[in-house]
């Protein structure tokens, strides 16, 4: 649009010029239009570096996903090992239990997830009420994922290794 307009100041400006100034006017113009667009170029990313910025993986915040944890998890999920009055099962030591790409799978989209795995697919059906955990607005975020994940990780217990 700037471009535009800067066009259109120029033909009003060379209308008005007598035709020797235009003709240097338009000259100047025209060499000033490629000095932008290199300018322009530089200032932005090339797309292979613009692409690998969109690859760099996400890094979680362990207070964040606390957060996340206290306003939404908390009301089916307990800190420590014991199952909820839900039947949703304690995150104490989740990290252990299932890898980071599992509980990244399972809390984006559970229902999906567990058609597709054995593991998800059992926990669903060790609910006692047969619940499954719901498709959740907030964990569409990569970021809260990342952040949640995060979180979890501080329930690791130190002794206990990864089955």
């Amino acid at each position: 649009m700037r471009k535009g307009l800067l066009l259109s100041a120029m033909m009003i400006g060379l209308m008005v010029l007598p035709s020797g100034a235009a003709q240097a006017a338009a000259k100047a113009a025209a060499k000033a239009e490629p000095a932008k667009a290199a300018a322009s170029a530089k200032a932005e990313p090339a797309p292979d570096e613009a692409q690998q910025a969109a690859e760099a993986p996400i890094v979680g915040n362990a207070e964040a996903g606390r957060k996340i944890y206290e306003s939404i998890c908390f009301h089916c999920h307990r800190l420590d090992y014991d199952a909820s009055e839900v039947g949703a099962p304690g995150l104490r030591d989740v990290t252990h239990r299932h890898d980071v790409a599992w509980i990244e799978q399972w809390i984006t989209s559970p229902r999906a997830f567990a058609k597709i795995d054995p593991s998800a697919k059992a926990l669903v059906a060790s609910n006692p009420y047969g619940l499954t955990m719901p498709t959740l607005p907030e964990m569409q975020n990569p970021q809260n994922r990342a952040d949640i994940i995060a979180f979890l990780k501080t329930l690791e217990d130190k002794d206990t290794k990864k089955q």
